[in-house]
């Protein structure tokens, strides 16, 4: 396990670059899990298509402090629409790590940032993902 000031020590790194080509059939597998039947979805993908896991990317290489993990959301910010065709490029980070320990035990809330851009380099899409991390769940 790493201490938590390793942690803080890594804040800025980056994971690797993860590569995806939007194409119809990504498409198509997004709208039929989500029932989406809507027919402007064969050369646009919906926004949402971006917070498929497909689209995670390679992580920062990390050791946590504690034991236990907690997702604590994201947040998304959709900012140039994909299109069919499109090369998309994911890079993680991490952004942040605050201690919010208490009463209740020792914890952590680790912000992670994944910024997607297209092949002409323009950012369609950043997310703020958070987990805690926890000496215990109780």
């Amino acid at each position: 396990m790493a201490t938590v000031e390793e942690l803080r020590a890594m804040v800025g790194k980056h994971g690797g670059k993860s590569t995806i080509q939007v194409d119809k059939s990504i498409i198509h597998l997004f709208c039929n899990t989500l029932g989406d039947t809507n027919a402007k979805w064969k050369e646009v993908g919906p926004p949402g298509l971006m917070t498929a896991a497909m689209f995670v990317g390679e992580g920062v290489h990390m050791e946590w402090p504690y034991p236990a993990i907690v997702d604590a959301g994201a947040d998304w910010d959709f900012l140039k629409p994909i299109k069919l065709g499109d090369v998309l490029t994911v890079v993680n980070s991490l952004a942040s790590v605050e201690d919010k320990s208490s009463e209740k035990g020792k914890r952590l809330l680790i912000t992670f940032k994944s910024t997607i851009t297209n092949q002409r380099g323009e950012t369609v899409a950043i997310s703020t993902g958070r987990v805690m991390n926890l000496m215990n769940l109780g």
